[in-house]
Formats: C-alpha cells, sequence, structure tokens
C-alpha cells in the first residue's frame, strides 16, 4: 500500500475482477513471485 499507483488500482471500486498469480523457482533473484491482475467484466 506505500506504491501510490498500487494502491490506486487496490482501492478502484470500477475494477471488479481479479487474477493471482504465484510461482516458486530456484532460477531466479528471488524464490517466489506474486502477481495480481486488475480489470473489468
Amino acid at each position: 500500500m506505500a506504491s501510490t499507483g498500487h494502491r490506486a488500482n487496490i482501492l478502484n471500486c470500477s475494477l471488479r475482477d481479479i487474477g493471482v498469480g504465484y510461482v516458486q523457482t530456484t532460477h531466479a533473484t528471488y524464490p517466489t513471485y506474486w502477481t495480481q491482475d486488475f480489470g473489468t467484466h
């Protein structure tokens, strides 16, 4: 919530749909990654 852009997307009431992704890997800088995709139907 410290990022103004991320906060705006999370709190935007017109965005009704969400997709969430998660991956674990040993071949990257970080061992786990999360992603969110917000949209409208």
